[in-house]
């Protein structure tokens, strides 16, 4: 271990320094609690998954940068903001949050950051604590302003890109379809060149996987060209970017058009197009272009509750009752385990007899469909069914409707919903 810098000329080790080295050591905890309290205090930044992973990215890289400043006395008008948080504040530009929130959210940092160092600066009974609390003041405070102004500068000049594209006018003539009760539908019609008349289908897309290496634009484009063969559309499909790796389209289909996500997902399997997609459901007019929309933002929120293995297309129509209840995760899971018991523990062999057990109820108890559809032995469906009710105490006669639903929510909200395994 290195040991700790000395300051010049008297030997001892500098209390700057030591302050700095006990606040690494408590690095994860200081971060979970800035998450927490900025998505508590600023409303503006509560976020869908994704990007809430990206302000945690940000926390962390500044929290990180800030500690090596000070641990190595590196003079913070030399350091440059963390990628991360760069990244951060053009998709916050992209999505129309002001930079006043991004601002408070590095003050609101930068002032629990230091209750809590200057907490540590006088438990550790130094022999300087005002000289120690100054100059850690004045390093975080310089740290602060030199990031705050890079970000801000990220923040304005992506702004003024995104504005200045077609794609914000479309945005803006969307959002006003989406909230404006006395919304000027011709006017907006002209505006997007896309008719209001007719049946609509919203759908949701966002990169997945390797899709960082990929250019948006190109990517999305291909993905509306494949749902309007998919879904025989007519007339011109409509697609506005929400931010660089997510975007929102619309098509005008028959009323009768069938959303079928598997035909979705296979498609997009063999154009090897590296999206995810959520699929509304057909719905005339105006309302019904507002209500597909909101049916495909739910499915959407729900594929990212489900994770990484949630299926390349779902449709809103499939999974309604468990999409509607995707703000209540404290519910399902009591829901979940008094429904299912020790079967409702995060562990890959339960989760194994849970999914399992909801194809065979899905399917009418046939062991054979079971097979088909997981891709197993007939003979391992038995055992896993069998074993999930007699190992679990479970009624599948008395009791089918809830387990049906309850291994639904275990499906599509994982361990949201479920027990974490002791020991």
């Amino acid at each position: 271990m290195k040991a700790p810098e000395e300051r010049p000329g008297d030997g001892a080790p500098d209390p700057v320094v030591l302050v700095a080295r006990v606040m690494q050591q408590r690095r994860d905890e200081v971060i979970a609690k800035l998450v927490a309290a900025t998505e508590a205090e600023i409303a503006q930044l509560e976020h869908d998954d994704a990007l809430r992973g990206l302000l945690e990215a940000s926390i962390t890289e500044n929290i990180v940068t800030a500690l090596h400043v000070i641990i190595n006395r590196i003079d913070p008008q030399t350091v440059d903001a963390p990628a991360s948080a760069v990244s951060y504040a053009r998709r916050l530009a992209q999505r129309d949050v002001p930079l006043s929130a991004l601002l408070r959210a590095y003050r609101l940092g930068h002032a629990q950051s230091l209750d809590l160092v200057l907490g540590e600066a006088v438990r550790l009974g130094l022999p300087d604590p005002a000289g120690t609390v100054i100059t850690l003041v004045s390093l975080t405070s310089a740290y602060l302003d030199r990031v705050c102004d890079q970000i801000g500068r990220a923040y304005e000049q992506e702004r003024e890109r995104w504005v200045g594209t077609r794609g914000m006018l479309r945005q803006h003539w969307v959002n006003q379809l989406l909230d404006n009760p006395s919304v000027d539908a011709r006017q907006a019609e002209t505006a997007l060149d896309y008719r209001l008349s007719g049946s609509h289908l919203a759908v949701e897309g966002w990169l997945h996987g390797t899709a960082a290496a990929t250019d948006p634009t190109a990517v999305f484009g291909r993905l509306t060209s494949l749902l309007y063969v998919v879904l025989r559309a007519h007339g011109r499909p409509l697609l506005v970017h929400t931010d660089e790796a997510d975007a929102r389209i619309w098509l005008a289909v028959r009323r009768e058009c069938p959303v079928d996500p598997d035909a979705v997902g296979a498609a997009l399997a063999d154009a090897a197009l590296p999206v995810r997609v959520a699929l509304g459901i057909v719905r005339p007019g105006l309302d019904g272009f507002r209500r597909s929309t909101r049916a495909a933002a739910r499915a959407k929120a729900l594929a990212h509750s489900a994770g990484p293995n949630t299926p390349r297309a779902v449709a809103f129509a499939r999974v309604a009752p468990i999409a509607l209840l995707v703000d209540e995760p404290r519910e399902l899971a009591d829901f979940v385990s008094d429904t299912l018991g020790d079967l409702a523990v995060d562990d890959p062999r339960r989760e194994l007899l849970r999914e399992t057990l909801r194809v065979f109820l899905a399917t009418n108890r046939s062991y054979a469909a079971t097979a088909d559809q997981l891709m197993v032995h007939r003979n391992t469906v038995h055992y896993r069914v069998q074993r999930a009710v007699d190992h679990y105490d479970l009624d599948l006669d008395a009791n089918a409707f809830d387990l049906h639903f309850a291994l639904n929510l275990c499906r599509w909200h994982g361990a949201k919903v479920l027990r974490r395994k002791r020991g």
